[in-house]
């Protein structure tokens, strides 16, 4: 496909960062401060919250209609990105409004996650042959994988306390901790290329792994007595956006796994890794939530834009020096 979405309306780098700073807010800092924090700074975080979800919402609604309008108008376009992607997104946008009035039911959020999962696995399978997208394809299809099993493993886990069956809760284990596995995979390829291609890479990784790591030593001190309100609000924000791993693994595993693709996410989207950053970013941001309506769209979005991204506007890699113009030839003869 070459025709490319309309540049015109507000940036799909905008709309990502809204996304990202959405779920951070709704599903991190403002269920964290209710340990720590005064009432009214609870409140006004939540307010800020629900603000920056409707406006992320409503960038991503308009954001993968214009996608999914290119992609329906293109004549080069995959029949089966016609029959399956832009109906699953279309599902996708429908169910967000449903969660606008109250929370997804379960067979609901296990339809989102997989109709998710399938738009991203198509896109990435679609997208891989090309040499300069790989890195964002393979990104995009390890989390989307993952994505798939960490919701069978959460539909496994609550049959399996509804019926107290110990032997189903088991594999519920094995198998979130195999989407782990995948998750770790797919954040280990992304720090790759974002070391490589992104013109501050090799300061951003290193200040992506310091961060994470300081960050999960203070929340695993936030249960220990006299711990310090950093350290409380670290780990109870991490054990939400955790959601309660249940898997094999130390929860300092998990915890390094959430911070690190949180701020792998932004040092993609602002880090100067052009569009493919921005897919990037989407993919890291939608990490094993694809249950939740803005992360799953979120994914969605990245996959939608996966085939019309460039290195750069001008088709040149980041890093490297602008062409020289033309210069006349004014010897004289």
């Amino acid at each position: 496909m070459t025709e490319r979405p309309s540049d015109s309306g507000v940036p799909l780098r905008v709309v990502v960062a809204l996304g990202l700073a959405a779920s951070l807010l709704a599903r991190c800092l403002a269920p964290a401060l209710r340990g720590v924090g005064g009432d009214s700074l609870i409140i006004w975080t939540s307010r800020v919250a629900s603000l920056v979800t409707l406006l992320a919402a409503t960038g991503l609604v308009a954001g993968i209609v214009r996608l999914s309008a290119v992609i329906v108008g293109s004549p080069r376009a995959p029949l089966l990105a016609r029959l399956v992607a832009v109906p699953a997104v279309s599902l996708g946008c429908m169910l967000l409004l449903f969660a606008s009035f109250r929370p997804l039911e379960p067979l609901l959020a296990l339809l989102l996650g997989i109709s998710a999962a399938i738009v991203g696995s198509l896109s990435a399978r679609h997208s891989v042959a090309d040499r300069e997208k790989r890195a964002g394809a393979l990104v995009l299809g390890l989390i989307s994988s993952a994505g798939l099993v960490h919701v069978l493993s959460r539909k496994l886990t609550q049959d399996a306390s509804d019926a107290a069956n110990l032997a189903a809760f088991r594999t519920a284990q094995w198998i979130e901790t195999f989407g782990l596995a995948l998750d770790m995979l797919a954040l280990a390829l992304a720090l790759t290329w974002l070391q490589r291609r992104a013109p501050r890479g090799r300061v951003l990784v290193p200040l992506v792994l310091a961060v994470a790591s300081v960050c999960v030593v203070l929340s695993l001190r936030g249960s220990a007595p006299g711990a310090s309100a950093i350290s409380v609000l670290l780990s109870g924000a991490l054990k939400e956006l955790g959601r309660d791993q249940v898997s094999l693994l130390p929860v300092a595993f998990s915890y390094l796994l959430s911070v690190g693709a949180v701020l792998a996410a932004w040092a993609a989207l602002l880090g100067g890794g052009g569009e493919l950053g921005l897919v990037i970013a989407a993919c890291l941001a939608a990490r094993s939530s694809l249950d939740i309506p803005i992360p799953a769209l979120m994914l969605e979005l990245g996959a939608l834009y996966l085939p019309f991204a460039r290195l750069t506007s001008a088709g040149q890699k980041p890093g490297s020096a602008p062409p020289s113009p033309a210069v006349p030839d004014t010897s004289p003869p």
